[in-house]
């Protein structure tokens, strides 16, 4: 009963609907309790609830707006959704408050469990705006996932190659391949760094899942979350496991392993995704502990063009930084909305207590400097965004220029209708798979944009200025 509960979904499915349901119902009820009562109270119980509701929900819309596009309190826009829901959870309680004042006993109760239902409707829809929370049980931090040891699941000796695999399936000599991928919680062992990482979460295909030693060496993402953030996040709110088992169905049981690993170490932890004595030695930890860890004891392949780095906000920030600055470790990168550079505090704050004073060291983790520095390049970056997400929008605008320069395989896209949300995260990866398993032979089929119908290229426009010094199309 408790497992249920914990996965009783947020996004959709039968809890928002019936939220919604019993909020409306409230509000029909009382609204006609006041219109009963006009031929001896005349027409104020019932617009002057209506007249508050309007008042509410335009306080709630101005308060919202300068929240998110005046003070930036949050670090980028909200979005339409999260001006909707902000602005109706107002009128409702503006509405349910009113009643509470002027109605008595009855009407009174219902307008208090009103204002209960209007607050949780409103926080789901604003939840549902973001994709953050997908379950009861990431609410309350609870996941299904089970641990597990896949310390040397798969002898190197025994992997055969993608094109193989693939031979394997058409003749039928390899069979049996489940129809669904699994997902672990693992412990990566700091080794190299030391870092205290909490346990990662590890998607393995169907086609790593086979009970035959012949498995193939199969491409990886390494995925980051934003902060607040964690492993778990990733999934829960980015649908991995989902888009992943959907992309196996269509390729013979081929999908990456997806490595979502810790970059925070707890959920206020900001490490800028470097090695520093504030929150210990993470660029190490990613780039050495978790990527050797997953080349020595999963199915994975080993050349830098089958491993992708994929982040969500300050996730795909750490992405534009390592990607960049590894180009031995990733071939792929595909970051959604991605900051212009590391964020946490004054740029001096920064340099003195994350690079101790060495502002070198904090100019070569700004994505712009880190491809220059590495340029050329033939690493493919798919940046994305939400469309209503202006800052990303410009961050890309930034960087795809220099990154077209440095030679990369660029494409820029947003996604249509959404902000800085999980929404757009999936939209982008949904495409960059695609591309991803293009390049890596896991697909024959060259992918198209125009077939992915939420997303639209954001056209990378020339020019040339002393930030960017590049070049659009």
């Amino acid at each position: 009963m408790r497992q249920w509960l914990m996965n009783v979904s947020l996004l959709q499915g039968w809890l928002p609907a019936t939220l919604l349901a019993i909020t409306a119902a409230l509000m029909v009820i009382l609204l006609i309790g006041a219109i009963a009562t006009i031929r001896k109270a005349g027409l104020k119980p019932v617009l002057m609830p209506l007249v508050i509701a309007a008042v509410a929900g335009a306080v709630g819309f101005v308060i919202t707006w300068l929240l998110s596009d005046v003070f930036m309190v949050f670090g980028v826009e909200l979005g339409p959704h999260v001006f909707v829901w902000t602005s109706a959870g107002c009128a409702t309680v503006g509405f349910a408050v009113t009643h509470m004042v002027m109605r008595r006993r009855a009407s009174r109760a219902l307008a208090v469990i009103l204002v209960i239902f209007a607050l949780l409707a409103s926080a789901l829809g604003i939840d549902q705006a973001y994709g953050e929370y997908a379950t009861l049980g990431s609410l309350f931090g609870v996941d299904s996932y089970h641990e597990a040891n896949l310390t040397g699941m798969a002898d190197r000796r025994d992997l055969i190659t993608i094109a193989q695999w693939r031979q394997g399936v058409a003749d039928h000599t390899i069979r049996n391949v489940p129809s669904h991928g699994a997902v672990d919680k693992v412990d990566i062992p700091a080794t190299t760094s030391g870092f205290k990482a909490r346990k990662a979460l590890v998607y393995l295909p169907p086609a790593a899942l086979v009970s035959t030693k012949a498995k193939p060496a199969l491409p990886v993402i390494l995925m980051l979350s934003g902060q607040p953030g964690c492993p778990n996040r990733v999934f829960n709110a980015g649908g991995i496991q989902t888009m992943m088992d959907d992309y196996a169905q269509h390729h013979q049981g081929l999908a990456p392993i997806v490595i979502a690993a810790d970059q925070l170490g707890a959920d206020s932890h900001n490490t800028l995704c470097v090695d520093s004595q504030v929150y210990g030695n993470w660029l190490a930890y990613l780039t050495q502990d978790v990527v050797e860890w997953g080349k020595d004891n999963l199915p994975a392949a080993q050349d830098a063009k089958d491993w992708a780095i994929a982040g969500f906000s300050q996730g795909a920030t750490c992405s534009m930084q390592i990607g960049p600055n590894y180009p031995n470790l990733f071939g792929t990168i595909i970051p959604t909305g991605s900051e212009i550079g590391p964020s946490n505090g004054s740029e001096q704050e920064m340099i003195d207590r994350f690079f101790d004073g060495d502002r070198e060291a904090y100019e070569r983790q700004i994505p712009i400097n880190a491809i220059r520095n590495h340029a050329p390049s033939d690493q493919t970056l798919i940046m994305g965004t939400g469309e209503k997400d202006v800052e990303s929008l410009h961050n890309i605008e930034e960087i795809a220029p220099v990154a077209r320069k440095a030679g990369m395989h660029v494409t820029a896209v947003e996604s249509l209708g959404n902000a800085h949300d999980w929404h757009a995260v999936q939209d982008t990866l949904r495409y960059g798979l695609a591309v991803f398993g293009y390049d890596t032979g896991m697909s024959s089929v060259k992918p198209k944009l125009s077939d992915y119908t939420n997303l639209r290229r954001i056209k990378i426009s020339l020019r040339t200025d002393s930030k960017t010094n590049g070049h659009h199309d």
